[in-house]
């Protein structure tokens, strides 16, 4: 039985983490010349497709709910995070993004945000993630993301908080160290570049909705989950395929320049065009070997 409480009912829950197609269009708000653009991503191990005017469902705002299924948030296909080690290690690293980027909220003093990105992470990702966690024998850390969430609600020092979110990284490195079927460089490759793909997305709607509270803050914890893995998948990369490992840089540094700090996108902000064709160009150099 699934002991996960689900609190924060009132939140959002945004689309499915979704096997990615082989070919990304650049829609028109987000391409440097106003044009939008497809490049296809061959074989490569996960591609995301934005549909004009959007990334996500009819009008770009993911359906009903303004669900997003091709952003940074995501509730979790339970059925394949069993038996899938690029699914379950994916959800793994978007709730590391949330937290990454509540944490970085909070020590700004947005306790709020901060709090709300923790809230995602568990209402979001956890509790779909949580079977498959009891079925690959990994101790559910439920309790550990009520602890900090709780903190940060009631504002907590940030000292206080910050515990609280490590003994949650813990935690996951923890349940990645379970990851079904022995995941494979290739695997951990696909997904530094599926949170590259989700950064390079969220920071296009970001641009496109200024109004929204969440995308942008969403795809900087996103983009510094992508600057942790890249530690691991970089050194992988210049050996096996160098050419691959350039354009990963690249689009790193694409990504930089679009979050450069937690504030949101100011005049003047970098289009989504440059990060969305280098995280495209990534994927281009994955798939040709």
């Amino acid at each position: 039985m699934r002991k996960t409480r689900r609190l924060w009912t009132s939140l959002t829950v945004a689309g499915a983490i979704l096997p990615v197609t082989s070919s990304l269009t650049i829609p028109a708000a987000a391409a440097d010349d106003g044009h939008s653009a497809t490049v296809h991503a061959g074989e490569g191990p996960s591609a995301l497709s934005v549909a004009q005017g959007g990334e996500g469902g009819e009008g770009g705002e993911g359906g009903e709910g303004g669900a997003s299924a091709l952003g940074g948030e995501a509730a979790f296909d339970a059925s394949k995070a069993t038996t899938d080690p690029v699914v379950y290690l994916t959800g793994l690293e978007v709730i590391r993004a949330h937290y990454l980027a509540g944490l970085a909220a909070y020590a700004a003093g947005n306790a709020q945000s901060g709090a709300e990105m923790f809230a995602h992470a568990r209402s979001e990702i956890y509790v779909d993630l949580e079977p498959a966690l009891t079925n690959l024998g990994v101790n559910e850390f439920d309790d550990l993301m009520q602890s900090t969430g709780d903190l940060a609600n009631s504002n907590a020092p940030p000292a206080k908080v910050d515990a609280a979110a490590k003994a949650v990284f813990a935690a996951l490195d923890g349940a990645a160290a379970k990851a079904p079927g022995s995941p494979t460089p290739k695997d951990i490759t696909a997904v530094f570049a599926d949170l590259m793909d989700r950064a390079a997305l969220q920071y296009a709607r970001a641009k496109r909705r200024p109004d929204e509270p969440d995308a942008y803050l969403d795809g900087y914890g996103l983009f510094q989950a992508a600057k942790i893995k890249s530690a691991i998948v970089l050194p992988s990369l210049d050996a096996s395929n160098p050419d691959a490992a350039s354009a990963a840089r690249a689009a790193l540094a694409a990504l930089a320049a679009a979050y450069p700090s937690i504030a949101k996108p100011a005049a003047g902000a970098p289009e989504p065009g440059p990060s969305l064709v280098a995280t495209s160009k990534f994927r281009l150099a994955l798939s040709s070997r």
